[in-house]
């Protein structure tokens, strides 16, 4: 999963779809009205969002993407609100169309103690104008063949009708663009049999006139219409989201596939289906097949479902959802965040580096004196490829894998990072741990990073190792030992005892 996450970077996804501000009104209620029984809200902030297709267009960006966003909006102070929250989130806003004829759609929420007490919809949800209709048909025309990918993020306010259909049709025979579709209505884009459309448990039973059901008697019920649901939508794949009870994923020739997902408790979250669409999507062109696409479209919206509010999923998000160990730090700047959080709790950090490549009781009892010196224990471990530089190319004997899994399960290491720089000067400038430790073997000397420690403030502590427990030393005796029994077998060959 980590190298098509990877890959999501400068992939080139045009988003066309309702624009919306997300607005939350944040205060904290103790008060009764006197001229009606309602709280009062003593408002202490206001956030504004990017929502609708608008934080489809910053969830890919968050997620690497160059995107582009192409869309209606008023010239009005909503307007100018979203189109800066856009700028600020790396999202293109050349392709946004102003009216002055025209209110910006704005979801406001009063919330108190994270909880939602009333919604205050306002701007325009009637179709546009042929004005701008043709306006948009024109500059997704000029636009269209610089992206990989075209998602139509439709909530059906008005923004994109029949007209821009056709259009689509006629524009998707001259481009290689893939073309997928998050819609209240996913139906009404048969006719231009887009990659894949992803509507959620409501929006497929009302294109299959079903009634509604609950928990788990809903995925049967979308099983037993699969045929009809990729017939309706006219998509090669049909992505169907169904809350607690996961997704959904159906492919042209190939039986259904279910994502199962952990239920989250959380109604603030909005946009969940989003952030599916986006990751999806970024796995798609990153060469994922649907399934494994599906499987990282799900848990990009798992991780917004443990956040508040309008919200994105990063890359970063995204790789540490899929990190099995997390004990083991796959990115520096993350380990920065939890190193700074932990300093201003007053922690101690004590920091060590090295191979560890066959562990022995020498590594166990130094790495538990190590963490007595503070409350947080890091160890930065050598890649492979930097210990074949020093140790020479028979060693590592353990993979850096097998090695980080080992160091794991030790109670006195709190994270693990590896490096593949020849010494962790780098790490030790970033991290600025209170005590740098190294073992016995070392003299401050001979410790490359010992000055830098003491620059930054910190102590370089040497523990004195077991004598005679190395991994070297031990390497030579296991060959010394092999070498042992090869020639008591020769021997007992030559003897006429075998």
């Amino acid at each position: 999963m980590k190298e098509v996450i990877e890959e999501f970077k400068d992939k080139k996804v045009l988003v066309i779809g309702d624009a919306i501000l997300d607005v939350y009104i944040k205060g904290v209620t103790d008060k009764i009205c006197r001229e009606a029984p309602v709280q009062i809200i003593n408002v202490q902030e206001q956030e504004y969002d990017c929502g609708g297709a608008a934080n489809t267009a910053i969830n890919l960006a968050a997620l690497g993407a160059e995107t582009c966003f192409l869309t209606v909006i008023g010239d009005d102070e909503n307007g100018r609100i979203l189109t800066n929250a856009l700028r600020e989130k790396n999202v293109s806003v050349e392709c946004i169309i102003k009216d002055s004829q025209r209110k910006t759609i704005a979801k406001k929420r009063v919330v108190a103690s994270s909880n939602i007490l009333l919604r205050i919809d306002e701007g325009n949800i009637d179709p546009v104008s042929e004005e701008l209709q043709l306006k948009l048909n024109e500059r997704l025309s000029e636009v269209m063949n610089s992206f990989d990918a075209v998602i139509l993020s439709d909530y059906e306010y008005g923004l994109i009708n029949e007209s821009s259909i056709v259009h689509l049709i006629q524009l998707k025979k001259q481009t290689n663009a893939i073309l997928i579709v998050d819609s209240k209505n996913p139906a009404k884009f048969r006719k231009l049999h887009p990659f894949a459309v992803k509507p959620n448990y409501e929006e497929a039973i009302s294109i299959l006139k079903l009634p509604k059901l609950q928990n788990r008697d809903r995925v049967e019920q979308i099983l037993e219409n699969e045929k009809r649901l990729m017939d309706i939508t006219g998509a090669h794949c049909v992505a169907a989201t169904i809350d607690m009870e996961g997704t959904l994923l159906f492919e042209k020739g190939k039986s259904p596939y279910r994502i199962y997902t952990e239920p989250q408790d959380n109604k603030r979250s909005i946009g969940a289906g989003d952030t599916f669409i986006s990751a999806f999507t970024l796995a798609v062109l990153a060469g994922a097949d649907p399934r494994t696409a599906a499987e990282i479209g799900a848990a990009a919206s798992a991780v917004i479902l443990k956040k508040e509010g309008t919200v994105v999923c990063t890359t970063n998000d995204l790789i540490d959802y899929f990190n099995e160990n997390p004990k083991y730090i796959l990115r520096l700047e993350e380990l920065i965040l939890k190193v700074n959080k932990l300093k201003k709790e007053g922690k101690r950090i004590v920091f060590t580096n090295g191979c560890f490549d066959i562990l022995h009781r020498g590594h166990v009892n130094f790495l538990n004196h190590a963490k007595l010196l503070g409350d947080i224990l890091i160890v930065a471990i050598n890649t492979d490829e930097s210990i074949k530089r020093v140790k020479g190319e028979e060693r590592p004997i353990n993979s850096l894998e097998d090695r980080i899994e080992v160091l794991s399960a030790l109670q006195s290491v709190d994270f693990l990072f590896s490096f593949e720089e020849d010494t962790s000067a780098d790490l030790i400038k970033a991290l600025q741990p209170e005590v740098f430790v190294k073992g016995g073997t070392y003299t401050i000397e001979s410790i490359p990073e010992a000055l830098l420690v003491r620059q930054l403030g910190g102590e370089v502590k040497i523990l004195t190792s077991d004598i005679g427990l190395s991994t070297t030393r031990l390497i030579s005796k296991i060959r010394e030992a092999a070498l042992h029994h090869h020639e008591e077998n020769n021997y007992a060959k030559a003897i006429g005892l075998e």
